[in-house]
């Protein structure tokens, strides 16, 4: 008779163990759905784009450079007489990026006659000009976007 009454006990501690590990599962779907309806918080759910460059005026001089897209948003440096200016997240930079995914050395700008170069400084994840990967020195012009990382410059008159 004791063995049928424990028999019993472990069947219903097995059942209510089941009922409970269902519950739980239950629960973490209701809270991932309700969490893929809204988005989870502080994640923005779309990445902004650059504005789009303004249409660059034919033989107009870039004047300064300026991020429009990634950390440091809103930030830029005036080129003045320089020609040359080192991009990346080294502190020895001329023009310092907050980018987890630029090198610390990673592009540079500079001017050869009247017209302005970017060159890779063979960084990890590439220096991109108009969309491309650039291997080479390639010509960049007023509303020229370079791609260094997450973050986008662009040349502004």
């Amino acid at each position: 008779m004791d063995s049928v009454i424990l028999l019993v006990l472990r069947i219903a501690l097995l059942a209510l163990l089941w009922l409970f590990i269902l519950f739980a599962l239950n629960t973490l779907r209701r809270d991932t759905k309700a969490a893929a309806a809204q988005g989870m918080p502080g994640v923005p759910v779309q990445y902004t784009q650059a504005p789009p460059a303004p249409a660059p005026k034919r033989g107009a001089m870039p004047r300064k450079i300026a991020i429009v897209d990634g950390p440091l948003l809103g930030s830029s440096l005036a080129l003045g007489q320089q020609s040359e200016i080192i991009i990346g997240r080294s502190q020895d930079c001329d023009f310092v990026l907050s980018d987890d995914y630029a090198s610390s050395r990673h592009a540079r700008l500079l001017k050869r006659g009247s017209e302005w170069f970017i060159e890779d400084l063979d960084s990890r994840n590439g220096t991109y000009a108009g969309g491309y990967r650039i291997d080479q020195p390639e010509k960049v012009s007023v509303g020229s976007d370079i791609k260094i990382g997450r973050t986008t410059i662009r040349l502004n008159g």
